[in-house]
């Protein structure tokens, strides 16, 4: 996944990622590492937020595609 990679380019923190998906600052570390998998519900908040599909979300298309 492309999470940090977007995080990012948007100038955003870990903390902001983290209040946009509903989850701990930890979680979203976790996901950006690979360590854990985020939920649909995370993804659908992650991808708003980053104004990405969820195929450029998880990196199967170039944000904007």
């Amino acid at each position: 996944m492309r999470l940090k990679e977007l995080r990012e380019m948007r100038g955003l923190t870990l903390t902001q990622a983290a209040q946009a998906a509903h989850v701990t600052k930890a979680a979203v570390c976790m996901w950006e590492s690979g360590a854990r998998q985020p939920g649909l519900a995370s993804l659908l908040a992650l991808a708003d937020l980053y104004d990405v599909s969820l195929d450029a979300l998880c990196g199967r298309n170039p944000p904007g595609e």
